[in-house]
């Protein structure tokens, strides 16, 4: 069976029409002709029936299942391209949130950790939700990954590391500063100074806030924790936030604990595709990791 073949297939399935086919893979129609009757060779069945008069198709229960694995096996074979290209051309590539990794690497320095082999990697510093669909899409070796829940992916080797519970975060002039925890429904007219999209603080925003209709607004939305903590110092709006060594010298902020029914808890796990084996390097990073836990 040929690959390119497969990789014909799918794309028919996914749009319908030869034509588009041809012109999205840039080869003739005949071509994408044969391969699919190869394919039917292959497999002794009918993979689709053509609708002359809307020159449309229609899959076959057989072409269905054909497409389901199709994609898996299109998908592993883009990962694994990847992965062998890395192997050979370039340093590992490792996710790492800033949020996450002031912490760890703080944490790693007082246990006076051997840092040097950070060095021989690259780093990837998006928020954690884009992190996460670069490492099951195969363009990460390892990331650390932040989720409001336990980390958990069919295609994922995970382990948590830590948790540590969301607050909000105001100016020590704010109304709330003397405030020792918090309902969200108090806040619902503050001024949110949130991290943007691709951060799970703005999920944890979302979710505390359609508890009472969205009516709480995202004012700013940012993806530089230094500055969200200056504004939020200078009483230019309030943020959710969870423990962060970045606002650990920003001593005209406070924290307040929101209310135990409303409270959402920030995991931050290490994560790379299961049955992947790591570098050396990956190897013993993953060995520091694991002595801050």
């Amino acid at each position: 069976m040929n690959i390119r073949d497969l990789e014909y297939f799918y794309h028919l399935y996914r749009l319908h029409s030869f034509t588009a086919v041809s012109k999205h893979c840039r080869v003739s129609q005949p071509t994408v002709s044969y391969a699919i009757k190869r394919l039917e060779d292959h497999f002794a069945c009918h993979l689709f029936v053509k609708d002359p008069s809307h020159r449309n198709v229609a899959f076959t229960h057989q072409g269905d299942i054909v497409a389901k694995h199709a994609e898996a096996i299109l998908t592993e074979l883009s990962v694994l391209s990847k992965e062998i290209h890395r192997s050979i051309h370039a340093k590992a590539k490792i996710g790492f949130p800033p949020i996450i990794r002031a912490r760890v690497l703080a944490q790693l320095l007082e246990k006076n950790q051997d840092l040097s082999i950070l060095s021989e990697m690259e780093f990837s510093t998006e928020g954690s939700l884009e992190l996460l669909q670069q490492l099951i899409s195969g363009d990460l070796d390892f990331s650390l990954v932040a989720s409001l829940h336990p980390l958990e992916h069919p295609k994922l080797t995970t382990h948590e590391l830590y948790k540590s519970p969301f607050y909000i975060l105001v100016s020590e002039s704010h109304k709330f500063a003397d405030k020792e925890v918090i309902c969200f429904k108090d806040v619902l007219e503050e001024r949110f100074i949130l991290l943007n999209e691709g951060h799970v603080h703005m999920e944890a925003f979302n979710i505390l806030n359609e508890g009472y209709q969205n009516q709480a607004v995202s004012f700013l939305e940012l993806s530089d924790l230094p500055t969200i903590g200056q504004l939020v110092e200078k009483n230019l709006g309030i943020s959710l936030i969870t423990d962060v060594t970045q606002f650990e010298s920003m001593d005209k902020l406070v924290k307040i604990p929101l209310e135990d029914d409303e409270q959402l808890d920030f995991h931050v796990s290490y994560a790379y595709l299961k049955g992947t084996p790591l570098s050396n390097e990956v190897e013993t990073f993953k060995t520091l990791l694991d002595k801050i836990t």
